[in-house]
């Protein structure tokens, strides 16, 4: 199966409903011809998986998965495999450069032209540089020059890509390592921590056992640390407690026992970076406000209290609890320990976090951007979404009050009953709906300022507002019409709100539609000076949005959404552009750009836009709607349409 057929059944997996022709073509950058014709050459090797329907084409997704997952190892396709296939084959070499293929001998293996090899070495550089290492040919070998320590980071990297793009699981590890017993280095590493009082998440391990079955394996063919490629200099070696230290002797000494492996002692110091950076202490209840700043350290401790006043910029963020400053704290130092030592803890869900909760990935962002400016060290996206995952856990009550709804209840008292009826609804609803006042009559009700909808145990005269008929005694019935007109309503506030928020900060002179630009380097100016004009910002605006995207991506599949971390706009704004074709924008390709300026004091309403507009238009068929808005009107009528 062709790497276009394994992206396409991608796109349905991502998807909850059907999916037109046309919005995969736009997903894919293809004609609506090369999509169905697509869906007849997979079907033809997996009859029935992709079925046509009225609302559009649906896949057997249980199916379609385990196509992706027996798919992982075959021949390379594109240029972007055939690269990935080249460097694999280089770092996970078993004998020397001398004895691989040639180039002639590499054409052959990917049926491809002596050229089309030499083109795609070029890409392969490109890779290699930003992980300091270097291809060298000679005679038409080929080898990578380089620290060993930057192979590992290579090699790691390409795999964990490989197992994301498809499915993250040990027995994958075992597939790509067929000759080690995965499942017994499992046992080493989670039995040890067990022992030894630690604690390491699925997340971790997944990322620990890749990282040590990559050493075993690089070691066991004699690439090996030495001191002219150590893994860090010697001025910044990690001194470790007793405790520590016997847990990753255990380890090391269990490894070598049962894989047949020897750690020099730059290897063992390397294992000990990457495994007590991947763990974290059980004993929390022992961990407290009088005794973190000795644990975790005077600098770990003025870094997090720099962190704590980022977090008061936003309003949904609780970070005073004191349970939540223990187990952050505890985690910054971690984070600390692998940025120093250039390790990273890859997380399977930094996309998923990025996608769902792009307001929260954003506050997690901007918390990195604050390590960076304080230590120096530039905080990887994977890591980034651990940080998500931490402020994910003290949302403040705004989001979930905002989210709530409001009702009267009608209801005739008759002995107990009604007590009960309330405390069965707040039992079942108390986390979302907010009872404003209980009525005997229709006419009790019409003298009460409006809810968001009437709940009543009465049939009521005709009237254009939201309600819904229960049982003086609740059925199963009543708690599904209950649930359904609950969130039908909140849709239909949040729809209101979002239309309102909308009005506020943009019109139809900010509103773009087929602009000449090249990439992100003139759409940015070009935007910016649109909000510049109509007095959003100041002249210093563009290098402020700039700074922001050198430091990570704003990207969201097609989408680009560049801001500034500053929130020094003079007020709150939204500039859109719509482009008929893809352009550049860092290493993807967008179509809809939209540009926010944030205000301070209006930062609710950037929170509240940004948050439902991003995950709005993740949805293919949404983004195609909006794709094809000319006119500022369209598009806000559309995105209402759609939400």
């Amino acid at each position: 199966m062709q790497s276009k057929h394994m992206k396409l059944l991608r796109l349905f997996l991502d998807s909850t409903e059907a999916l037109t022709a046309q919005v995969l073509a736009m997903n894919m950058a293809v004609s609506d011809r090369s999509v169905k014709n697509y869906i007849a050459e997979i079907n033809v090797s997996e009859p029935g998986l992709i079925q046509s329907s009225h609302r559009g084409y649906v896949v057997d997704k249980a199916r379609a998965m385990s196509v992706l997952s027996s798919q992982v190892h075959k021949m390379p396709q594109t240029p972007e495999e055939r690269v990935n296939y080249l460097l694999t084959q280089l770092l996970n070499s078993r004998q020397p450069a001398s004895q691989l293929p040639d180039l002639y001998g590499l054409s052959d293996i990917l049926c491809v032209s002596y050229e089309t090899v030499k083109k795609d070495l070029l890409l392969v550089r490109k890779k290699l540089k930003d992980f300091n290492l270097y291809l060298t040919v000679t005679n038409d070998c080929l080898d990578i020059e380089g620290l060993e320590r930057d192979k590992r980071r290579m090699f790691s990297s390409l795999l964990y890509a490989e197992f994301s793009a498809n499915i993250l699981s040990l027995a994958e590890i075992g597939r790509i390592f067929p000759q080690y017993d995965i499942d017994h280095l499992v046992s080493i590493l989670v039995e040890s921590c067990k022992a030894w009082h630690y604690f390491i998440n699925e997340y971790a391990l997944l990322s620990l056992v890749l990282d040590v079955v990559i050493s075993i394996d690089r070691i066991r063919n004699d690439h090996t640390y030495h001191k002219n490629g150590a893994a860090h200099d010697a001025s910044d070696v990690r001194k470790y407690d007793e405790h520590e230290t016997t847990l990753a002797r255990k380890v090391i000494h269990d490894i070598e026992r049962h894989f047949d492996v020897v750690y020099n002692e730059l290897e063992a110091e390397a294992l000990t970076v990457v495994l007590l950076s991947s763990l974290i202490r059980v004993d929390m209840d022992e961990i407290h406000a009088g005794n973190i700043e000795e644990l975790a350290g005077k600098k770990c401790m003025e870094l997090v209290g720099i962190l704590r006043k980022e977090m008061q910029r936003y309003d949904f963020i609780d970070g005073d609890s004191k349970q939540f400053l223990i187990r952050f704290t505890i985690h910054i130092k971690n984070l600390l320990v692998r940025l120093q030592h250039g390790h990273v803890t890859r997380n399977p869900l930094t996309e998923h976090i990025k996608t769902s909760c792009p307001l929260i990935f954003e506050c997690a962002v901007a918390i990195s951007e604050k390590i960076r400016q304080s230590t120096g060290f530039t905080v990887d996206e994977h890591e980034i979404a651990y940080i998500a995952l931490h402020i994910g856990s003290i949302l403040g009550n705004q989001i979930a009050e905002q989210n709530k709804v409001s009702c009267v209840l009608l209801v005739p008292h008759y002995h107990n009953h009604t007590n009960r009826l309330i405390s069965q609804i707040d039992s079942l609803f108390g986390q979302q709906l907010i009872i404003r006042a209980i009525v005997t009559s229709y006419e009790e009700f019409t003298n009460l300022p409006t809810p968001d909808f009437l709940i009543s145990t009465l049939r009521i005269p005709q009237t254009m507002m939201e309600w819904v008929y229960i049982n003086p005694f609740l059925t199963d019935r009543d708690i599904s019409a209950l649930q359904y007109k609950m969130e039908r309503v909140r849709q239909k506030k949040k729809r209101a709100r979002l239309l309102e928020n909308l009005q506020l900060i943009s019109n139809e002179d900010l509103f773009f539609f087929n602009p000449q630009l090249a990439d992100e380097n003139e759409a940015i100016p070009f935007m910016a000076e649109a909000l510049h004009r109509h007095g959003y910002v100041d002249a210093a605006f563009v290098g402020d949005v700039f700074e922001r995207e050198r430091s990570y991506s704003t990207t969201f599949g097609n989408i680009a959404v560049p801001h500034s971390m500053k929130m020094n706009a003079k007020k709150t704004g939204l500039c859109v552009v719509i482009s008929e074709k893809t352009f550049p924008w860092g290493n993807n390709m967008v179509n809809v750009v939209l540009l926010f300026s944030i205000n301070q004091a209006e930062r609710a309403l950037f929170y509240d836009i940004f948050d439902n507009l991003i995950v709005l238009l993740l949805e293919p068929p949404n983004l195609k709607k909006a794709s094809e808005c000319r006119t500022w009107q369209d598009f806000v009528s559309t995105i209402i349409e759609c939400f």
